[in-house]
C-alpha cells in the first residue's frame, strides 16, 4: 500500500507543477500620474499676515480614488485600466492648491489644515468635477470643478463662496495626453484662487 501513496503523491506534484504553467501572469502594476506643482509668481498686492490653512478637499465616492475618471456621457462614469493617480484626486487637488497659495499669493503663512496649527482664515473645497468627458467626441475634454468656501476662524463663519472650473481638451485619445489636460485644467481652474481669497479677506488682515 505504501506504492500507492507514492504514487499518488508523485501524481498530485505533477498535476500542480502542470497547473502552475496554466495559471495566468500576473497583470503589471497600473501607470502612475500626477500634477505638477504651482508656479511662483510674484504679486502687487498687499501682503497678507493671517495664517491661511487648508483643509481636506472632499469629493463624491466615484472621484474619491486614486482611479483616474472619464464619463462617456452624461449619466457614466468609468475609470482608465492601467494608470492611476499617485494619491486620491481630491488629495492631488487639495495639495496643489496648497502650493497655489503658497507660491502665486501675498500670504506670508500657508499650511495644511492636517498640521493642527491655529488658523485665521480656513479654505474648505468640495471637488465636483474631475474627468475626462467623452460625451462631446473623442480626444475627450478634461473638466475640473472645485467649489471653494473661505471661513474666519475659529468661529467658522462663511466670508466667501465661489465656484472654480475649467475644461481642456485632451491633444489626443492617450492617457498621457488626457493626463496633461487634467494637469492644465487643475492649474487653470486654481488660477484666480489667490486672488479671490486675498479680495475677500478682510482689511484687518492685511498689512498697512
Amino acid at each position: 500500500m505504501a506504492w500507492r501513496r507514492v504514487a499518488t503523491l508523485l501524481l498530485i506534484l505533477a498535476l500542480v507543477g502542470c497547473s502552475g504553467g496554466l495559471l495566468p501572469s500576473p497583470p503589471p502594476p497600473p501607470k502612475l500620474y500626477r500634477l505638477s506643482p504651482a508656479d511662483a509668481a510674484p504679486t502687487s498686492r498687499v501682503p497678507i499676515k493671517a495664517q491661511i490653512l487648508v483643509g481636506s478637499m472632499t469629493a463624491p465616492g466615484a472621484l474619491d480614488t486614486a482611479r483616474i475618471a472619464l464619463s462617456p456621457n452624461a449619466t457614466r462614469l468609468e475609470y482608465f485600466a492601467d494608470a492611476e493617480w499617485t494619491d486620491r484626486a481630491p488629495t492631488l487637488v487639495e495639495n496643489l492648491l496648497l502650493d497655489t497659495l503658497t507660491h502665486a499669493g501675498p500670504f506670508g503663512r500657508v499650511a495644511s489644515r492636517s498640521l493642527a496649527l491655529h488658523a485665521d482664515y480656513l479654505v474648505l473645497g468640495t471637488l465636483d468635477h474631475f474627468e475626462a468627458d467623452y460625451g462631446a467626441g473623442t480626444p475627450p475634454q478634461v473638466r475640473v470643478t472645485i467649489d471653494l468656501r473661505l471661513l474666519r476662524m475659529p468661529g467658522g463663519d462663511i466670508l466667501a463662496q465661489r465656484q472654480f472650473a475649467a475644461t481642456v481638451p485632451a491633444s489626443q485619445n492617450t492617457v498621457a495626453a488626457v493626463v496633461e489636460a487634467f494637469d492644465a485644467a487643475s492649474h487653470r481652474a486654481l488660477h484666480d484662487v489667490p486672488a479671490w481669497v486675498a479680495d475677500s479677506v478682510p482689511r484687518s488682515a492685511k498689512q498697512p
